[in-house]
């Protein structure tokens, strides 16, 4: 068991060293029919499609990756397939960590196979748009008509390990934009970064991500059998947070919170999913983890279960289905896609205020933690920043568990939300309509 020092005491930090496979699941056979069922995606010859097409698009980015910019570009790519109206070309773009691996199995069958049949392109190939989705970020034009590039600035800052070198990052910084070069982001939050290098408005498409409904959404069944396998007994208040646990997700935050409200609370516990093949989050909330005193490591210890191994999305959705409330008291994000993916399964919400979140979260589902903006210098730049109320916090979480009212209500509340506004059909309707229009 690994042991945490602090002011000469040890902490026993049992949940960072308990092996996964004591506490992985499988998916069940329901996830998998509720998932897989109401929408195999079709068929169709890819190649045959994009010679036939009007507008064309090359897509250069990651695929078979669980990083938050590969999953974007594949359900993106997976809803321009169902279209029928653009012809489609990918190009893969090279991976960015060198620990980082592709892997197999994140969608289901159907639509990995369509991933994979997606004709690739040349470099040098021409098309009316070509959209970039990776990183290093490359905001030189292409052979298209129009280059477009996707981006996030979580601190209203563009940092230099985002370029490929420093020439490519200082010429970002002293050139304008060129006219047929614009950026792509998820949020007005992420654009106003933008604006403040000089892009104009014309030049930031502001388009939000979307959900797939079909996979995220409330399955009541799973729950308890998914918090057995997990060592979750059935009348413990679950909260659950979802990221790479670096700094500006505020776990910090969540877990000096938390160990005040599992003492009023001893049901309480806390469930953190991290991304140990892309980043080192275990490392990272061992870190966060000694900013606590002695007693509320202990405290939080002691009541906190932690995976770290990628997920398949139907695997994903089924592990949502444990919680009784989701946080996410972030400090600075572009996006804040679990957020949205609990909303559609029914899950409560306490997010920041005043960040990205704003754009797609409502009150029927979603409470938000008072936030300061703070400011600060990177690369010698100013950069921004959310610093979330742990008093605040305290109070949400504590209201969550004891107002069963709101819970049933955003049960309810957040699938419609989400069903209505936020789908990968209408996120890839509103890009098309900005990219070709």
């Amino acid at each position: 068991m690994k042991k945490l020092v602090q002011g000469g005491r040890e902490v026993r930090a049992g949940f960072l060293a308990t092996g996964e496979a004591e506490l992985d699941f499988d998916v069940t056979e329901d996830v998998a029919q509720v998932c897989a069922a109401p929408r195999a995606e079709a068929e169709f010859s890819s190649r045959e499609f994009a010679s036939q097409a009007t507008r064309t698009l090359i897509v250069e980015g990651w695929r078979f990756l669980a990083h938050s910019y590969a999953m974007v570009n594949q359900w993106q790519l997976l809803a321009l397939c169902r279209r029928g109206d653009i012809g489609l070309r990918v190009i893969d773009a090279p991976l960015y960590g060198r620990r980082w691996q592709t892997q197999q199995g994140l969608f289901e069958p159907p639509a990995e196979r369509i991933l994979r049949s997606l004709p690739t392109a040349p470099r040098d190939a021409a098309s009316n748009v070509r959209l970039r989705i990776s990183v290093p970020f490359d905001f030189s034009p292409s052979c298209a008509r129009l280059t477009a590039v996707f981006a996030t600035c979580e601190n209203q800052l563009m940092r230099r390990e985002q370029f490929a070198d420093i020439a490519a990052y200082e010429e970002f910084r002293r050139t304008p934009l060129p006219t047929q070069v614009k950026v792509v982001t998820p949020s007005r939050w992420s654009a106003e970064g933008f604006y403040k290098y000089g892009f104009t408005p014309e030049q930031v498409i502001i388009v939000p991500h979307g959900v797939d409904i079909d996979t995220f959404h409330p399955m009541p069944a799973l729950r308890t059998v998914t918090r057995r396998s997990l060592a979750l007994v059935d009348d413990a208040f679950v909260f659950l947070s979802i990221g790479a646990m670096t700094g500006n997700k505020g776990i910090d935050v969540l877990m000096k919170a938390f160990a005040q409200v599992s003492r009023s609370f001893p049901h309480a516990r806390l469930v953190l999913k991290g991304m140990d093949p892309l980043y080192k989050s275990k490392d990272l909330l061992r870190r966060s983890l000694q900013t606590l005193s002695t007693q509320d490591q202990q405290q939080v210890s002691d009541r906190t279960t932690y995976l770290g191994r990628s997920f398949s999305n139907r695997k994903l959705a089924q592990f949502y289905q444990i919680a009784d409330a989701y946080v996410s008291p972030y400090r600075a994000e572009g996006f804040n896609i679990p957020v949205l993916e609990a909303a559609a399964c029914g899950i409560p919400v306490i997010c920041t205020g005043g960040g990205p979140t704003d754009d797609f979260v409502a009150d029927g589902f979603a409470r938000k933690i008072a936030s300061e903006k703070m400011s600060g210098r990177i690369d010698d730049q100013d950069m921004v920043r959310l610093e979330p109320s742990v008093e605040h916090l305290i109070d949400l979480m504590r209201t969550a568990i004891e107002d069963q009212a709101w819970r049933a209500q955003a049960a309810a509340a957040g699938p419609a939300h989400v069903g209505a506004n936020f789908t990968w059909e209408r996120a890839v309707a509103a890009l098309v309509q900005k990219l070709f229009d």
